[in-house]
């Protein structure tokens, strides 16, 4: 059913001034459209509203009023439909409608979440352009439609063909997203991949003043991207029973955002006076977005008498044109003792997403069986790949580190800043995956149907790398661009049997892949003609790779049952339960992919390496969880043209974890009275609700014994993770939504009127056993009653619209939206007049909290 609830922005922009329009204008999709399977903006989200004029004739010649769904929703009243004929005695017809118009906006227009997805301008728009040409004598059309707010926010889309033998679609569209409207970078460079300093500051030697008035004298800056959207595709009947199919689709993202650039530490070690910015710095940077991502698919189907055959072919190409981005750093890096460094690092260094290839190959095949069954097979195999150039450790010249005592830790940069200092200048990345599914279903009676399905899939991820320097026959990599091993001892990432023969670093990566093995078998009952019910149980068995577990297994039941018993009054329920275990939980299977592992390893201090995590961690996807979902949908029909419908779902997991995730909930309902008397009157109202529950728990380290007797200790309660340093988060959010529409011919004048209101408000409690669980020792200060402040987020937006003809052909439309909105998140609330604090550096102020935006606009309407 298409509701009212779903379009209210549709019955603002596109009800086209007392026009009668065809009902060709309908969206006519399938399976196999290639690009989006939506076409619309802000002007008109449907992309048709001007066009789906209803008819005053009802469903039916034969039915005056309204016809409803089986469950009893309403379907919606059909398209008037108004042709004019092409050429005098021919079998073409056409039609057509022209919507441009002008377009103000006022108040507070560069509120982010105000244009977050829509590039509003003042100035001219096409609200609408499409026309149609039908052959009802050959079953040929052709179909154009396209809108554009600006040059960031527009769409095309081209059909044609001719029914039951072939179509070719063509589209293009961009979509803007806009990050941030309050950006105030410091550096030169932003969109690119190099960012520099302003003249007023140097790297490495910039005070904090100095840092602090070149960020106010940035200028306000909008970070965003654009996704540029085209296609085609073609598909048609080759032989006989045999169809063919393949499309094109290529994206472009283009923009920038808000990205980090650290420099190693920010609370731990403050400036402490230092001009220069203590160690090195916390920066927030603005990173390029420069991505094509190109999709292929090619199909071939039969539909034959027993036998059905389906090969599908998808590829995926993604492209990063920039490789890399660097930035410079305004701050000092000296090590923790105030040491000079052996090098001043003033450039990090961040490589990008590589490029990477999908290929997937997909064959099913079908049969129908006896009682009423149908026997289907299912097999793919798929692969990703990517095999960029990697890019040198270091991003300098000179040396790094420090000489300081027992601590010599000076890294020559000619070692590890170029190609020769990797074990292989490529990465050689692969993941294969394979599926096979089989499937059988039986509905012997009207009564009884039943179905098994066996499901195999393995994911291989062949990808190996170790990272070695055959410059230096050390193994590892250096931390943060070589600004870790600038300050802290034993902290520079790498390992060899000398020096650094205590060092325990990650050298090679950790293959991650898994096999997963499901059966599920069902029944479905049909009780009567009012009653069905229906039972699948699902087993399934899953072996991941290198992970905590190496086994899990989870059985799942759900039942359903849909009533039509109760009077008019239909109920549709379900209720699944899940129970997830497995064999032992490992808490650190990453042993073999350290340097603990490797031959001349020793201990530091003469014991074992440090714990890593807390033996008693339960990641959540690796963890025991039972879980329980439950859904209520009651529909109800009032009289001949109106409805009411209301949802109530419900799930709850709980997590056998005293450190991790330990439990979730999710709650709420959405309710709607839809009421359409006649073609000429809609009216509609929804409200909604939802409450969610996020409780964690983990245990802060002690830092007073890293590295010391008992630091190897990975038990909960043990001298590492002591239970004084014990802590647990509640998170909640609500979040409520609710809207009323109408729309009203008066005559040839039609009105229509929107409110749609949206709020969202969380919460983080939080509660520990002693301050030394605590990261921030002002934490409990700052935080009354061990709670954040609560954050919230909310909009309200009334739209209103009046149509009126002007001729037999043409009609003018105004409408006007009012939206206001106030956002407050306590992340933002140290904020004051600067975004410069000590030696951390941000570059977004966040969402305006309070805005007010007006638009207003008139649209002539020509009927072609």
């Amino acid at each position: 059913m298409c509701t009212m609830k779903s379009m209210p922005l549709a019955i603002l922009f596109g009800l086209a001034a007392g026009l009668a329009l065809p009902v060709h204008a309908s969206d006519s999709s399938d399976s196999m459209r290639v690009g989006d399977l939506q076409y619309g903006n802000a002007l008109d989200p449907r992309g048709w509203t001007p066009l789906i004029d209803p008819g005053p004739e009802g469903m039916s010649w034969l039915h005056p009023g309204m016809f409803r769904t089986p469950s009893g929703a309403l379907y919606p009243y059909p398209y008037s439909p108004t042709e004019k004929p092409l050429g005098t005695g021919g079998d073409w017809t056409y039609w057509g409608l022209l919507e441009l118009g002008y377009i103000h906006v006022s108040g507070d227009p560069n509120a982010e979440f105000f244009r977050q997805y829509t590039d509003w301008k003042n100035g001219g728009a096409l609200g609408l352009l499409a026309l149609g040409f039908d052959n009802r004598k050959t079953g040929s059309y052709l179909e154009f439609r396209g809108s554009r707010i600006s040059d960031h926010d527009q769409y095309y889309r081209l059909r044609a063909g001719r029914y039951g033998s072939y179509k070719v679609e063509a589209f293009y569209r961009d979509m803007p997203h806009t990050l941030s409207t309050s950006a105030y970078p410091i550096w030169n460079g932003v969109g690119g991949t190099n960012l520099t300093l302003p003249t007023s500051l140097t790297p490495g030697y910039s005070t904090i003043a100095a840092v602090e008035q070149a960020s106010r004298d940035a200028p306000r800056r909008t970070l965003g991207l654009t996704r540029t959207r085209s296609g085609i595709s073609i598909e048609g009947e080759l032989y006989r029973n045999w169809i063919g199919y393949a499309s094109v689709t290529n994206e472009e993202r283009n923009g920038d955002r808000p990205y980090g650039g650290t420099m190693i530490f920010n609370f731990a070690f403050p400036s402490t006076g230092s001009p220069y910015g203590g160690n090195g710095g916390i920066l927030e940077t603005v990173r390029p977005i420069d991505f094509t991502t190109t999709d292929i698919n090619l199909g071939l189907r039969n539909v034959g008498k027993i036998w059905h055959f389906n090969a599908v072919y998808t590829g995926s190409f993604f492209r990063d044109h920039k490789d890399y981005f660097n930035y410079q750093n305004p701050f000092y890096i000296s090590t923790v003792f105030g040491v000079p460094p052996a090098g001043l690092l003033t450039n990090g260094q961040t490589s990008l997403e590589p490029d990477n290839d999908y290929h997937n190959l997909r064959l099913e095949l079908s049969r129908e069986l006896k009682w009423n069954g149908e026997l289907s097979l299912t097999g793919a195999y798929g692969t990703m790949r990517q095999d960029d150039d990697l890019k040198p450790n270091l991003n300098c010249t000179g040396n790094l580190g420090f000489s300081f005592g027992p601590f010599q830790q000076i890294v020559p940069c000619a070692d590890w800043n170029t190609p020769a200092s990797l074990s292989k200048t490529s990465a050689n990345a692969r993941i294969d995956t394979k599926l096979f599914d089989a499937k059988v279903s039986f509905h012997p009676t009207h009564a009884f149907g039943w179905h098994a399905d066996l499901r195999y899939y393995k994911e291989d991820n062949k990808t190996r790398y170790v990272a070695y320097n055959p410059l230096t026959g050390q193994y590892g990599y250096i931390s943060e661009n070589g600004s870790q091993g600038s300050m802290v001892p034993g902290e520079v990432g790498i390992f060899d049997t000398g020096y650094y023969s205590t060092s325990n670093v990650q050298y090679r990566n950790v293959p991650f892949g898994y096999q997963d093995m499901i059966f599920e078998l069902g029944a479905d009952w049909n009780i009567g003609n009012a009653n069905t019910i229906n039972a699948v149980y699902t087993f399934d068995r899953n072996k991941p790779d290198h992970r905590e577990r190496k086994r899990l297994d989870e059985q799942r039941l759900k039942l359903s049952w849909i009533s039509h018993s109760l009077g008019a009054l239909t109920v549709r329920a379900s209720f699944e339960y899940a129970d997830r275990t497995g064999d032992h939980y490992n808490y650190d299977p990453y042993e073999d992919f350290y340097t603990l592992s490797l031959p001349g390893y020793v201990p530091a201090n003469g014991i074992a390496p440090m714990a890593l995590t807390v033996d008693a961690m339960r990641k959540y996807d690796m963890s025991d969880r039972k879980e329980n979902k439950a859904r209520i949908i009651l529909l109800y029909p009032l009289g001949e043209t109106s409805t009411i419908s209301t949802t109530f779902y419900g799930t709850r997991d709980h997590y056998d974890a005293h450190v991790g995730r330990q439990n979730t909930r999710t709650t709420g309902f959405i309710t709607e009275w839809d009421w359409q008397p006649a073609a000429a009157t809609n009216v509609s109202v929804y409200a909604g609700a939802e409450g969610t529950r996020l409780k964690m728990a983990n245990v802060a380290d002690n830092e007073a014994i890293v590295n010391a007797p008992g630091s190897e200790d990975p038990s909960l309660g043990g001298p590492l993770y002591p239970l004084a340093n014990y802590w647990r988060d509640l998170t909640r959010e609500r979040d409520y939504n609710a809207g009323i529409t109408f729309a009203h011919n008066f005559g040839p004048v039609k009105f229509d009127l929107a409110w749609n209101y949206t709020q969202s408000l969380s919460k983080l409690n939080y509660d520990y056993a002693s301050t030394g669980a605590l990261t921030h020792p002002d934490a409990a200060a700052l935080t009354p009653n061990n709670a954040f402040p609560n954050n919230h987020y909310r909009t309200s937006t009334v739209d209103a619209g009046l149509n009126f003809p002007l001729s037999r052909n043409m009609g003018m439309r105004l409408f006007g939206r009012y939206q206001s909105g106030s956002f407050l998140d306590w992340h933002y609330r140290g904020f004051n007049d600067s975004l410069v604090y000590d030696h951390r550096i941000y570059t977004d102020e966040g969402p305006q909290a309070h805005y007010h935006v007006t638009v207003v606009g008139l649209m002539l309407n020509v009927k072609l």
